[in-house]
């Protein structure tokens, strides 16, 4: 059985760390190049490397996205 293909976001990268669970990431990489490594869970850069395994941190993100628009009215 085939799954389908991660979605492409820093939940989804092989340099995160969370920092805020489930809403922003500590990326090891950003780290590196001396960038700001507090990024969104479901934000991504240049330097994303697909994991093998989609983290929870990515369908916790998603459904805290989902509860605020509902709270704000936003779609």
């Amino acid at each position: 059985m085939i799954g389908k293909a991660p979605l492409k976001c820093c939940g989804n990268c092989d340099s995160h760390n969370m920092y805020v669970y489930p809403t922003k990431m500590f990326c090891s990489t950003r780290y590196a190049q001396n960038k700001d490594p507090i990024v969104d869970t479901l934000g991504y850069c240049e330097d994303w490397n697909q994991v093998s395994q989609e983290c929870y941190c990515v369908r916790d993100a998603l459904k805290a996205k989902s509860q605020n628009q509902n709270l704000t009215g936003e779609r």
